[in-house]
């Protein structure tokens, strides 16, 4: 491999958040020494930070879990799950925020009893406030007033009044004790909510990231067809097996070893495919495209349109007033 090679691999790697995942497959498979000698610094940073952020995840967990009544159940979501379970996709995979959902009728004492150990709600305007609390699965980020680590705190997977709602209560129902108080979703319902999450997001520029995490955690967890089966059936209960499946067919367009030529593929796949394609350089007018369609799809999702079309349009009119007012200022 050139020089311009291994630029394009750091720098594409920054660009996806998956330098580390780069770094941690060449350590397993022994061959960072063959790296060259320039390349080898931007590695190792990768991985010290992935270890760093790790070490202060497991402690900031603990301190949840100390801080809040201990007969409620924390579950660890996406990043932070698939460290605490040592899933395929941990491995030099970088996360930044501390993902916890929890039942709704425990949310106030949750919020309380982490208000009381220094992590305090960012402030928001009464609209989205009102945004978050009646429409939203979360509630406003809450930063830690010393430490700056931030909690996302789910009360579900995805919005209640999105048209693919996931209750809950079915979630609680699989989750998996790791250590005393804390959980994480079943191996099947982690694989859903993966991809759930990498379309309900809507982001180009997270998809080849989140494609790549869903691709490991289907071959750890799924490898076989009555794995797959297993996973299509529980998809069908919670009423996702077509997000799930478009997502997958994704994931295995870019990763898969044992691709087979003309399987189908509905518009959907096609769109995340491609969008994910463009945030590796391949931009073209058709990846913009998809990439649009698929930010378009992704707020279909989460809210119906009598809402959806009014949030959005609100949405525009601060953005523009607020870019006014920059501009004021800036005369």
């Amino acid at each position: 491999m050139t020089d311009s090679h291994w630029n394009e691999i750091i720098e594409q790697g920054r660009k996806t958040q998956l330098l580390g995942q780069v770094a941690a497959l060449l350590q397993r498979a022994r061959l960072l020494d063959q790296v060259p000698t320039a390349v080898r610094p931007h590695l190792a940073l990768a991985n010290r930070t992935v270890t760093r952020r790790n070490e202060s995840v497991g402690w900031e967990t603990g301190t949840m879990r100390r801080a809040v009544d201990p007969n409620i159940p924390l579950v660890l979501l996406k990043g932070c799950a698939y460290v605490a379970c040592a899933d395929d996709n941990a491995a030099g995979r970088i996360f930044s925020d501390i993902d916890v959902l929890v039942r709704r009728q425990d949310l106030t004492t949750v919020e309380a009893d982490l208000v009381s150990v220094g992590w305090k709600p960012s402030r928001e305007n009464d609209y989205d406030l009102a945004y978050y609390r009646n429409w939203m699965h979360e509630v406003p980020p809450m930063e830690h007033v010393r430490r700056h680590t931030v909690v996302d705190l789910h009360h579900a997977i995805n919005p209640p009044v999105s048209r693919f709602y996931v209750d809950p209560d079915k979630l609680f129902e699989r989750m998996v004790e790791i250590r005393p108080g804390l959980f994480v979703l079943s191996a099947t319902d982690r694989v859903i909510h993966c991809a759930l999450h990498l379309l309900q997001e809507g982001e180009p520029k997270k998809l080849m990231r989140d494609l790549y995490d869903l691709h490991l955690l289907l071959r750890q967890h799924h490898g076989s067809a009555a794995g797959m089966e297993q996973l299509r059936n529980r998809a069908c209960e919670l009423n996702v097996d077509a997000l799930t499946g478009a997502a997958i067919g994704a994931a295995r367009a870019l990763f898969a070893e044992d691709l087979i030529q003309g399987e189908r593929s509905g518009w959907l796949q096609t769109c995340v495919d491609r969008a994910a394609r463009q945030t590796s350089g391949n931009t073209t007018v058709a990846s913009e495209l998809a990439g649009m369609a698929l930010l378009t799809y992704s707020h279909w999702m989460k809210m119906p349109m009598h809402l959806l079309v009014p949030h959005l349009i609100r949405k525009s009119l601060l953005r523009m007033t607020s870019s006014k007012d920059i501009a004021l200022g800036q005369t």
